[in-house]
């Protein structure tokens, strides 16, 4: 075989490769744009059309997982990664508007640290959920989205790996304390208005006996 057929083959298998990166990264950019959009859907209580969004992320997502199968010698799998992460995110915070079991990694369709990637970013919108639910005079549902703070901590906090084998997933987790922390003392005003606010119309109740 000579050096130009060689060079060829070679130029062949790149030229697939990049046709593959090309479709995958456009592929990526509609999972984000779709998944933000469900997120968005769920705040706004859109469910129906928050279902639609996730379900065709995943769409997109399990395509694109075609494509990254003939990319195995570039550096794309960071932009999968986010990507699940994004689907995950939807899939659970959809989940947990519903009350309904938590879905594994499995049952979105993604890779353990896509999973944890959503996990991670999670917490953010569980805690406008949570601050939402105050401004709304729903406390119950505020402390529910706390304590789904508090355990999706527990459970990243226990994943004590090298960066390269969990990518993100330190760093997330750290910004989740910090999210959580500023969280807990909002609700802590919260119920201290409350006590306030029922101290003081006792007190009116009892001046106008």
């Amino acid at each position: 075989m000579s050096v130009k057929e060689i060079g060829d083959k070679i130029y062949a298998n790149l030229a697939i490769q990049n046709q593959s990166r090309d479709l995958l990264i456009n592929e990526m950019h509609q999972v984000l744009k779709v998944t933000r959009e469900a997120i968005a859907a769920i705040h706004r209580n859109e469910l129906q059309k928050a279902e639609k969004s996730i379900k065709n992320a995943q769409s997109l997502l399990k395509s694109a997982q075609t494509h990254l199968k003939k990319l195995s010698q570039l550096p794309v799998i960071g932009l999968v990664h986010d990507a699940e992460g994004e689907v995950a995110e939807a899939a659970l915070f959809f989940a947990f508007h519903q009350k309904e079991e938590v879905p594994n990694p499995e049952k979105i369709g993604v890779s353990n640290i896509g999973y944890l990637q959503g996990l991670g970013d999670l917490v953010g919108e569980l805690r406008r959920y949570s601050i939402d639910s105050l401004t709304n005079d729903n406390l119950s549902e505020a402390k529910r989205a706390f304590s789904q703070m508090e355990r999706v901590y527990a459970t990243l906090i226990t994943f004590d790996f090298p960066r390269g084998l969990t990518p993100g997933i330190r760093r997330k987790t750290d910004v989740a304390r910090g999210i959580i922390e500023r969280t807990r003392a909002d609700l802590s005003t919260a119920i201290e208005n409350r006590r306030l606010l029922a101290g003081i119309a006792n007190l009116r109740n009892s001046l106008g006996k």
